[in-house]
C-alpha cells in the first residue's frame, strides 16, 4: 500500500511539473510580475500628482495644530509654575483679520509689535522681557490659523537679538510657536 501511494505521488509531481512548463514556467511568471510592477509604479506617479496639494494642505493644518497645542501647553506650564504673587503675563487680544494687511502679517508688523513690547516692558521698569513667538504672532494677528507666518515671526525675533539676549527655548524645526527669547532691556 505504501508503494502505491508513493508511485501516485511521483506521477502527480511529474504531471504538475509538465503543467507548469506548459503554462510558461518561470519566465512567464516573471513577465507577469514585471508587468504588474510597472503598472503599480505608473499609478503611484499619477496619484502622487493628484494628491500633492491635499497632502500639502493637510501637512500645513497638522503643523498649525501642533504649534497651537505646544503653545497652549507652554502657557499652561508657565501659569502652573508662576510664583505666588507673580502677575500673570499680559495677553493682548489678536487683531481681527480685516485689520491685517491682505490677511497676513508682514515682517514689519512683527517688528512694530516687538518694539511696542520692548517699550511697554521698559516703562514698567523691567530689566528683561521674555517673548514667545506664538504670543507675538497672536498679538499681531493671523495666528492660530491655517495660514500662519511663524517662520517670519521667528526670523524677526532672532534679527532683534543683541549681545546678552538668549534663546530660552527653541522648537525642533527652529521656527514655531514655542520659540522663547529673553531680550535684555533697555533696548
Amino acid at each position: 500500500m505504501l508503494v502505491v501511494t508513493f508511485i501516485i505521488a511521483i506521477v502527480a509531481l511529474i504531471i504538475s511539473i509538465l503543467a507548469y512548463q506548459r503554462a510558461g514556467g518561470a519566465r512567464e511568471l516573471k513577465k507577469t510580475v514585471d508587468s504588474l510592477s510597472s503598472t503599480i509604479e505608473s499609478l503611484k506617479d499619477r496619484a502622487g500628482d493628484t494628491f500633492k496639494e491635499p497632502i500639502a494642505k493637510l501637512t500645513s493644518v497638522t503643523e498649525s495644530l501642533r504649534d497651537r497645542t505646544a503653545g497652549a501647553i507652554d502657557r499652561l506650564e508657565k501659569a502652573l509654575r508662576r510664583k505666588p504673587g507673580e502677575k500673570a503675563p499680559e495677553v493682548r487680544p489678536p487683531k481681527r483679520p480685516e485689520e491685517l494687511k491682505e490677511g497676513m502679517p508682514s515682517a514689519e508688523d512683527f517688528q512694530s509689535e516687538l518694539k511696542g513690547m520692548f517699550v511697554s516692558a521698559q516703562q514698567q521698569g523691567k530689566s528683561f522681557i521674555e517673548i514667545e513667538s506664538g504670543d507675538l504672532h497672536r498679538a499681531v494677528g493671523g495666528y492660530p490659523g491655517h495660514v500662519h507666518r511663524l517662520p517670519t515671526c521667528c526670523r524677526v525675533m532672532r534679527r532683534n537679538m543683541k549681545s546678552g539676549d538668549e534663546i530660552l527655548h527653541q522648537p525642533p524645526g527652529g521656527a514655531g510657536a514655542t520659540l522663547i527669547i529673553r531680550f535684555q532691556l533697555p533696548r
